[in-house]
């Protein structure tokens, strides 16, 4: 088993230059054990691991227990101990990490390249304070009274939205930008480089001071209480941020209650509130913001098509919110709280766009939370909205792979699990030897206790958008909402790992307009410029696309390919003169086999247009089929023109 306690000298926390919110989130973290989780985002090389890490010790009177990123389920939950069951023939559970940190923290760096499935599993074991194993003869229980601290890079990849859900508070840290801040991070990293000793103790009497306002903390907070008119604030805030589910409010009051024992007071005030809300709700936050200027606009649909969260302008409406929920009576509103509120910060805003904004927002018109076309069935009946980032990881075939667990297997060359299989025969160990007379040290394996490695790897998808561009979307008005659901679709189910590729057919022409690429940004302004023709060359384009991804696909075996063909399968022109366009675009649809490529096809017609033209297209090519009014997770939609959901 490695050892996952962190045991070297740690930097100071006195010592951590800046990071204000951070630092006071981790020692509210310190002093109430009701808080499970805490999130630090930030960019690369900006100490969020140091910070970490720093309160490990005398500090927090608990030890920090690591999770390296390739852990097992048997390292982390714990296993069969293998050597008892040789020896002594007993049936008994190995330590795991999760275990060793009972009363602890447990670390996670990079929280996003775990496997999705385990952070969820190790969060719901914080949550329930209890570890449940049941594997290879054994059935085990044990507490796990823990606290988890996770960091990940804020421009890296996705994470799981109920996991995200499951941390009390998430902190992004922003990067110094100033000279004198990157001076005097500098110099005390020297310092500290060149005599931990002498730079712990310069810093030694800072660090007496936050031990004893946390012990004074943890004896106050029995005391503090929180007033209804507080619990109010909360509350409206959390419905005015559109905050899904209860755990915001529940941490947000936690939280404030914890600052206001840091604080040394006994009654929860609104500036408690207010840095807790920013603590806790930020990375829940699904709000509908209302457009204040064009250059504000542009701001926000720039950021929401980046598909990046910017903490200052989910900062800024929190505090507004908050405002709002006081402006009737300005005497409850402390001069404190107003000079708190954080204006947005232009020179914060990420670039690199180059097309414009304005004629996507006004022409695209309303996007809305798509369901995901893409995944099972069954989530596909319940309407489920897409988290993103599903399709990351996929099971291996081969042996390349990340190993994450294991199976029976008989296989002539399997790939062997060999820490697994001598698991499975380590219980019979005692009774093999005594039928064999064998007082060996030997392990004996048997066919039926071969286990062969499961491995996952990460993948990529493909999506090829098919656009019927012929007339009858002009003439029954459609193209706007075809529009938003393109635009709609890709913000829910994009992730960075994507490629995204676009083909459009009428009777002029039948254009591949943007290859498959990751670089999708020109996608918002070619569905602002979109070729218009007047008939339907509908055989034609699906035998285009035909030859086009049995290529594609050849070239990249291991990826996901999804075409999306949107049309109201109404085809007026064949391939041959003689053949009629509808029978012969089916008869080319029953005959399309693409290797690893899955068809979806969206119904464009009108709901009253007596036509199963394209649901009989679906049926040809084997493919899901949605109409246009189906793919809404939900009745509410987001207008851009007047809000932006902040992800």
């Amino acid at each position: 088993m490695v050892d996952g306690r962190v045991r070297p000298v740690h930097f100071p926390f006195s010592a951590i230059y800046g990071m204000e919110d951070a630092k006071k989130a981790l020692l509210c973290l310190i002093v109430n054990p009701r808080i499970k989780g805490m999130l630090i985002k930030g960019a690369s090389g900006v100490a969020k691991t140091t910070l970490a890490r720093s309160i490990s010790g005398e500090l927090s009177g608990r030890t920090i227990v690591n999770v390296p990123l390739n852990v097992t389920d048997e390292q982390l939950f714990g296993c069969l101990d293998i050597e008892a069951a040789i020896k002594d023939g007993v049936i008994s559970m190995q330590e795991g990490l999760l275990e060793r940190a009972n009363d602890n923290f447990l670390y996670l760096d990079d929280v996003n390249l775990f496997d999705q499935r385990v952070i969820s599993e190790v969060m719901d074991c914080v949550l329930t304070r209890k570890v449940t194993v049941e594997r290879e003869n054994v059935s085990s229980m044990y507490t796990c009274n823990t606290t988890v601290i996770a960091t990940m890079n804020s421009a890296d990849s996705y994470l799981n939205p109920r996991v995200l859900d499951c941390f009390d508070m998430c902190i992004q840290i922003p990067a110094p930008n100033g000279v004198k801040d990157r001076e005097e991070i500098i110099r005390r990293n020297i310092e500290y480089s060149e005599d931990p000793d002498s730079f712990i103790k310069k810093y030694s009497l800072e660090e007496e001071k936050v031990v004893k306002n946390l012990i004074d903390a943890r004896k106050l907070l029995k005391d503090v209480t929180i007033s209804k008119d507080m619990i109010a604030v909360v509350s409206e805030l959390c419905v005015k941020t559109d905050i899904e589910g209860y755990r915001g409010d529940i941490s947000t009051v936690i939280v404030s209650m914890t600052l206001a024992a840091l604080n040394g007071r006994t009654e929860v005030s609104l500036e408690d509130v207010r840095q807790s809300a920013l603590f806790c709700l930020y990375h829940r936050q699904n709000m509908k913001l209302k457009e204040k200027s064009e250059k504000q606009k542009n701001k926000e649909a720039l950021e929401d098509q980046q598909d990046y969260t910017i903490m200052g302008s989910g900062q800024t409406h929190m505090n507004r919110c908050i405002h709002d929920n006081c402006k009737e009576d300005p005497e409850e509103l402390s001069q404190e709280a107003t000079d708190g509120v954080i204006e947005p910060d232009p020179d914060s805003v990420m670039t690199g766009y180059i097309y414009e904004v304005d004629d996507v927002i006004t022409k695209i018109g309303e996007t809305f939370k798509a369901i995901d076309v893409f995944e099972s069935e069954s989530r596909k009946a319940r309407g489920a909205a897409n988290d993103g980032g599903k399709r990351l990881f996929m099971k291996s075939n081969d042996r390349s792979g990340k190993y994450i667990g294991s199976r029976v297997t008989e296989s002539k060359n399997p790939d062997l699990a060999f820490d697994a299989t001598v698991r499975a025969a380590a219980p019979y160990q005692r009774r093999r030897h005594n039928e064999n007379d064998d007082d060996g040290d030997t392990i004996i394996i048997e066919n039926h206790d071969l286990r062969e490695k499961i491995r996952e790897k990460r993948s990529s998808s493909t999506f090829l958008f098919l656009l019927d561009t012929s007339g009858s979307l002009i003439i029954r008005n459609r193209m706007v909402a075809v529009k938003a659901t393109i635009l709609s679709m890709l913000k829910n189910n994009y992730v960075k790992r994507d490629r995204i590729g676009f083909m459009t057919f009428n009777e002029e022409s039948i254009n591949m307009l943007m290859p498959p690429t990751k670089s999708v940004d020109t996608i918002y302004k070619l569905l602002d410029n979109l070729p218009i023709g007047k008939r339907t060359p509908l055989s034609g384009a699906m035998l285009a696309v035909s030859n086009y991804m049995t290529t594609y696909v050849r070239k990249r075996p291991d990826e996901k390919c999804y075409v999306i063909l949107i049309t109201d399968g109404e085809a007026n022109v064949s391939i041959d003169e003689n053949a009629d366009p509808i029978e012969e675009s089916l008869r080319v649809a029953a005959k399309i086999s693409i290797p690893n490529t899955e068809w979806v096809v969206i119904d464009s017609g009108k709901r009253f247009v007596e036509s199963d033209d394209a649901l009989n297209l679906a049926h040809a090519l084997r493919a899901r089929y949605y109409r246009l009014e189906d793919l809404k997770a939900s009745e509410e939609s987001i207008n851009l023109e007047e809000s932006k959901s902040v992800i």
